[in-house]
């Protein structure tokens, strides 16, 4: 099963506040809406800190009530909470503490962004945490979500991430729950696609018996690195296209169940190209968006930024771009202002320009515009795309396209993954 676990005080209610009664809740507009949408494919787990019972303001029962009340709330617009899980400690004890509440005065490990509320759904549900997500308005929440491996959403209601207790950084950011929920909704129904078919002609002898995905950096082969990526960010459905020595891949990974993921394999039965092996794959992709990747990129893109901002522009493909450090040897992509690209220059530039990666977000409608047979999709398909919701998105991440073993060296000695 998965989960998106929710905060309850500054993404359920407006306010951040503690409270004692459900008639003190202000509760945010559309949250039966947005708890209804994740009920489709989502257990929802309220995962709360009430030290209000510390504090002798009211009791476990009195939270219970309250968290029934809200249940009942929403259930009249046809959505559920499957669970509630509430901490009712506080670590510090002062001398206006009731005597009554002075046993809930300890240091704890269910107060967040301690985990054991978690570990206590997931062994109660049966819960996949590493494919589950985290809502909160706190870095208290992103850090517990960090904590426990689940993809984390900043929402900008209660905190909204001003608390600063933690340098946590959210993997999503979102303006309120409904708009968390929909995001959640679109994630859920992303899938990727890896090109690992290539030669990799310029890496031999590295490549003579293994393919170039499979070269290790940081002791992990690079496809294993990307597939990790792929998992932060809540993408569990992968394609491998192949080729070249595809076997040793297929038995490295499997069905990708060992690396928290669904792995089906393409093969083709001779190169077809960057576009080509897309156009191959076409019949295996079911989600109405995708990422594209290169199999022979060390990166750590922040991918949550490219996947939202793609959704937003509503765009056919948006590529990630970059400034290149080597343009005579890159795909330069110019944008306009408004990050529509504009034209395709190609390789062979003298001066320093923003270049194509090999990594996109791609709507399934797209995949019309690809020929069949070999194709190379930059040269061939979208340099003749230009005035089609195609946009390119710069990024500051680390890249490093495994290319040459001079490159391959480098990124040994460089990479941060």
């Amino acid at each position: 099963m998965k989960a998106v676990f929710l905060d309850r005080d500054g993404v359920l209610t407006r306010k951040s506040d503690y409270f004692s009664s459900f008639n003190q809740l202000n509760l945010e507009d559309n949250i039966s809406e947005a708890i209804k949408i994740l009920n489709k494919n989502f257990l929802v787990i309220v995962i709360t800190n009430q030290p209000v019972v510390a504090r002798g303001l009211c009791t476990e029962k009195d939270i219970e009530n309250i968290h029934n009340r809200i249940n009942d709330f929403i259930s009249k617009k046809g959505a559920h909470i499957d669970a509630f899980y509430f901490c009712p400690h506080h670590p510090e004890m002062h001398e206006d503490v009731p005597e009554h509440a002075k046993k809930y005065r300890i240091s704890c490990n269910c107060r967040k962004p301690g985990t054991e509320l978690l570990e206590k759904a997931k062994k109660d549900f049966k819960i996949d945490l590493e494919n589950s997500f985290f809502v909160g308005d706190s870095t208290v929440d992103i850090q517990t979500a960090k904590n426990i491996g689940c993809t984390s959403l900043l929402v900008r209601t209660g905190y909204g991430g001003e608390d600063k207790k933690f340098p946590a950084e959210p993997d999503y950011t979102c303006d309120n729950i409904l708009e968390a929920a929909k995001l959640i909704d679109q994630i859920n129904d992303l899938s990727a696609v890896i090109l690992v078919g290539g030669r990799g002609e310029r890496m031999r002898p590295l490549t003579d018996n293994l393919p170039k995905p499979m070269l290790p950096i940081r002791g992990k082969p690079i496809l294993e690195h990307q597939i990790n990526l792929l998992r932060k960010y809540g993408i569990s459905n992968i394609a491998l296209c192949g080729h070249y020595l595809f076997q040793k891949i297929i038995d490295y990974f499997g069905d990708g169940g060992g690396f928290g993921v669904k792995i089906i394999y393409l093969d083709e039965p001779e190169p077809l190209g960057t576009g080509g092996a897309l156009k191959n794959a076409e019949h295996a992709i079911k989600s109405k968006n995708f990422i594209l990747m290169n199999g022979d990129i060390a990166t750590n893109v922040r991918l949550s930024k490219v996947i939202q901002f793609h959704i937003e522009k509503h765009a056919l493909a948006t590529l990630v771009l970059r400034v290149s450090d080597h343009p005579r040897d890159s795909d330069v992509i110019e944008i306009d202002e408004n990050c529509m690209v504009s034209n395709f220059v190609g390789k062979g530039q003298e001066e320093t320009r923003t270049a194509n990666t090999g990594i996109f977000v791609i709507n399934k409608d797209f995949l019309e515009f690809i020929p069949k047979g070999v194709s190379n999709l930059e040269k061939d398909v979208i340099s003749k795309m230009i005035g089609q919701p195609i946009f390119g998105f710069i990024s500051d991440d680390y890249f490093k396209d495994i290319g040459t073993i001079e490159r391959f060296n480098k990124a040994q000695e460089e990479s941060p993954l």
